[in-house]
């Protein structure tokens, strides 16, 4: 039996209930991933497919190792955080201070110290002559991602061993490692030679491993903090049973995959006999071998989503993944996708009588009440008992889950946005434990197209990074240039080791699938129903739009006109309510406080969506930015929009008679009868010949949001042309005449064009170099800088920075809105950085008042700015801010209008009646 004898140094988390040592603590979390790797075979055979090892290899190894994860709080410098504990435990004193983190001083401890034990105790096979065995190599990548467990590895400094492990330091972690190498590793046992490059790639899903068991090992509820010494035989049969106990708390058990499914139990009121031509091929294709790429290109209304979720289902079946995640561009995007599955759909996807786990992963996800009430503490159900075991219908998801973004995405399912799997190839803390959980899912990305250059260069390497893992992706999208096409699918291969093919067809709508040295690209049919054809009228004169607005609203029809930016909208809306006030206007742009944003996306939902009605809809009139273009599903009877590139075009003409309606606008089971939908474009004059000025002549305010005002002049051509388009028949053409390499842009645009390209290019490299590459090793030396993912850059564009609105009433400060659950949350709007670096607080309050204030914000209101308004009217709130030059300025707002700068309040200033 092991008993260690020399000084017992503690852990570092004592309390009033006592401390645990550090031997004991080392020894959870290597259990934790002895039975992780136990009760998930899956998660054990991927390992050791990363690491070319067998698995049983793989289990004496990362237990082993795992049990080496906190090496560096043996450091007399960090004992000393408690200088009691020190002498009670050690019956010594020291004057050292803690300045150096212990994952860095665990890595420094293995290469001066515990390497060479390592050769002594004959772990390890000797390099001939002065080479280095790869064993060697691969170890200190290994020690690295576990060393590095606190969601950044060490760092590489060089310092004196001395100075930070004293002679009974050194001595005890010696000690502790052969007494759990007795403990933990067969006699005989040597280290195998792993080649340095799949060590290196490999590391990253190690470092997330032992951050999930270091978590899970670190629950005092169920490891129980132990200061007398016991053989550590006894505490390790304890420790796993602990284990064991921990890991089905959390609910991070295997579910199994359902053998098949049908689409009319994937969604409800869907009958197979009338899937689509897409969901059928996604039905019967052949699945190839290994890991696979799906690119599903078609129409809106094709079913995209439910051929996805299909052949996700038939992979998961088949034994090549274990979940999905469902990456999606905006949190409403995310947010109505968990609505859509979370009631039933999921769980179509595992066998009946299971518990998967399904979270909500987005900065707000704690703002959905279906996804709060989904939440259940361990050890309980939310649907209360059921016969023959039969689960609870609705969503389902562990405390433990749901409690940190970062643990979503080890839930068996997940839907969210994008930028939480962006997050696993960037240099964001605890990064790889985003990876770990992508690891076995199918990752489903929808919207593809919507990604900017930035975006979709980091989405490309999430692609090599997970295929290298041997996880199969499915990608949704509306159409795709035939480069951002290529770019994608050539990522893919690069991640598999296979050779990069050249695609061919350029076809739409068109399924595109791709294994280890196979492309296939199938064209897929089209129903009846969802063909359309689309007129087009430009209109250069904005009295020509309001002449066509006013007819819709005449004919007791509902119409949306979508500005490019807010200024614009909010321009339009007062002007437009000012003219015509006995027309029923509404506004919605972004710059609203959380909650008044929802409220406002109700409405239109109410008011424009699938199931609304005649008299909901006649004669109103919705004034919005692009936050309609993607997010929801909404249906105009005319719909007008400022010019922007020709994707964008397609994108929100399908908000325009989107579903089967009557003539007055009611919902119906049929082909529409509203006749053919136009689309009206409001457009600068035309120009065979354009200057440099021709698109901000019209569009001061946008000339920065779409900065290629070639492309844009491209797809005013098209539009002019073409006096419209036929989908799916045109959607190829469209696209390749605007974005082609070769697309003949006018001598007075190219200087803009050039830019724009040149800012591409920039956002490009900008990508390359905040990306992390998974070839380099998670220990990589180039990567200098780790940040918290609420500041890791998942998108470009200009800094954002959160507002938190609060109202000085009644001698107190409330939030904005503090009528509701997670008040400061659902008050907070995000704007511009450059134009606030601070806030002048009202003269009549304290400094301690707002102190106390700031003490009960989100994250005490680090991550954002405190503002304090005070009323004006009954409508209207103010508050003096400092932009980034020192300038004050007054902020307004008000919950008809949203945020306004004091250049935003000149266009609706006097009207706030």
């Amino acid at each position: 039996m092991t008993a260690i004898s020399i000084h017992m140094p503690y852990w570092g988390k004592a309390g009033e209930d006592g401390y645990h040592l550090l031997t004991y603590h080392s020894l959870d979390v290597a259990a934790v991933g002895k039975e992780l790797l136990a009760i998930h075979p899956t998660l054990a055979e991927r390992l050791a497919h990363l690491l070319d090892i067998d698995r049983k290899t793989l289990e004496f190894l990362a237990v082993f190792l795992l049990a080496l994860h906190d090496l560096g709080k043996f450091s007399v410098r960090f004992q000393n955080l408690r200088p009691d504990l020190l002498n009670a435990l050690q019956n010594r004193a020291s004057g050292k201070e803690y300045n150096e983190r212990h994952d860095t001083l665990g890595f420094m401890l293995w290469h001066k110290k515990i390497k060479a034990l390592f050769h002594e105790l004959g772990l390890v096979k000797v390099g001939k002559g002065r080479r280095v065995s790869s064993g060697e190599v691969a170890l200190d990548a290994w020690i690295a991602a576990v060393t590095g467990h606190h969601g950044t590895p060490p760092k590489p400094i060089n310092l004196l061993l001395e100075d930070y492990f004293e002679e009974e330091d050194q001595g005890a972690a010696e000690s502790f490692v052969e007494a759990v190498t007795r403990l933990l590793i067969p006699d005989g046992f040597i280290f195998p030679e792993i080649n340095d490059q799949v060590m290196k790639k490999a590391s990253w899903w190690i470092a997330g491993f032992t951050v999930l068991c270091d978590w899970i090992g670190s629950n005092s509820d169920y490891f129980i903090r132990q200061s007398h010494i016991e053989p550590l035989e006894v505490y390790w049969e304890r420790s796993r049973d602990r284990a064991h106990k921990a890991i089905a708390a959390t609910e991070l058990l295997p579910t199994a995959p359902a053998d098949s499914m049908r689409l009319s139990e994937l969604i409800q009121g869907i009958d197979t006999a009338e899937s689509t031509p897409l969901q059928k091929l996604a039905s019967g294709l052949s699945l190839g071998n290994g890991p696979q790429m799906f690119i599903l290109e078609d129409v809106t209304g094709a079913g995209k989503t439910e051929a996805a979720l299909i052949l996700a289902q038939r992979l998961m079946a088949d034994g090549r993944a274990q979940g999905i995640y469902f990456g999606l561009p905006t949190m409403a995007t995310a947010n109505a996708m968990y609505q859509r599955l979370g009631s039933h759909g999921y769980r179509q996807l595992y066998q009946v009588g299971t518990q998967p786990s399904l979270v909500l992963a987005h900065g707000a996800a704690h703002l959905s009440d279906d996804f709060r009430q989904s939440i259940v503490p361990p050890a309980s159900t939310s649907d209360g008992e059921y016969r023959n075991d039969e689960p609870a219908a609705s969503a389902h998801c562990s405390q433990w889950l749901a409690d940190n973004r970062k643990k979503a995405l080890l839930a068996d399912a997940g839907i969210g946005t994008i930028d939480q799997a962006l997050l696993a190839i960037l240099p964001s803390r605890h990064q790889s434990l985003r990876l770990l959980g992508l690891l076995g899912k199918v990752l489903l990305v929808d919207e593809v197209h919507a990604c900017d250059t930035y975006m979709h260069r980091l989405l490309c390497r999430l692609l090599k990074a997970h295929a290298t893992a041997g996880g199969s992706v499915i990608l949704l999208s509306a159409t795709l240039p035939q480069k951002q096409r290529q770019a994608l699918t050539a990522s893919f291969q690069e991640g598999l080791g296979s050779r990069v093919d050249e695609l061919n067809m350029a076809g739409y709508p068109l399924l595109t699938q791709v294994g280890d040295n196979t492309i296939l690209e199938e064209s897929v049919s089209t129903r009846a129903v969802v063909r359309r054809h689309v007129t087009v009228r430009c209109m250069e004169d904005i009295e020509a739009v309001e002449r066509e607005i006013a007819m819709t609203i005449e004919n007791d029809q509902c119409a949306c006109w979508i500005r490019n930016t807010v200024g614009d909208a909010l321009e339009t809306y007062t002007r437009l309510r000012a003219r015509y006030p006995e027309w029923n206007i509404e506004l919605f742009h972004a710059r609203y406080a959380m909650a008044d944003r929802l409220d406002i996306e109700q409405r239109v939902l109410d008011r424009f969506g699938k199931s609304s009605r005649h008299e909901q809809r006649a004669g109103r009139l919705l004034i919005a930015t692009q936050v309609v273009e993607q997010s929801l599903d909404l249906d105009f009877d005319y719909l007008v929009t400022d010019l922007a590139p020709i994707d964008l075009i397609i994108q929100r003409a399908g908000r325009l008679r989107r579903h089967g309606r009557d003539s007055h606008g009611n919902p119906v089971e049929a082909p529409d009868q509203r006749g053919t939908p136009v689309l009206g474009v409001y457009v600068p004059v035309w120009q065979d010949e354009p200057d440099h000025n021709w698109f901000a002549g019209t569009f001061n305010r946008a000339q920065g949001i779409y900065p290629d005002h070639g492309q844009l002049w491209l797809t005013h051509k098209l539009l002019r042309e073409q006096g419209g388009f036929h989908m799916p028949e045109d959607a190829r053409f469209l696209i390749e005449s605007v974005y082609a390499f070769d697309a003949d842009i006018p001598e007075g645009l190219l200087g803009r064009a050039s830019r724009a390209q040149g800012d591409a290019r920039a956002e490009a490299s900008m990508a390359d170099l905040n990306g992390l590459d998974i070839d380099q090793g998670y220990n990589d030396p180039a990567i200098n800088r780790w940040w918290d993912d609420t500041r890791t850059p998942t998108r470009l564009g200009e800094l954002t920075t959160t507002l938190w609105l609060a109202c000085w009433q009644d001698g107190r400060i409330r939030p904005w809105r503090d009528d509701l659950p997670f008040a400061w949350q659902q008050s907070s709007v995000n704007i511009r950085s450059a134009l606030i670096s601070g806030t002048r607080m009202p003269d009549n309050i304290s400094e301690d008042v707002i102190s106390n204030c700031r003490e009960v914000l989100p994250a005490k209101g680090k991550w954002g700015v405190l503002v304090i308004m005070t009323e004006h009217d009954n409508n209207e709130w103010l508050a003096t801010i400092t932009n980034d030059r020192g300038q004050e300025s007054t902020l307004h707002y008000a919950a008809e209008y949203g945020l306004l700068t004091d250049s935003d309040y000149k266009n609706v200033e006097g009207v706030f009646a």
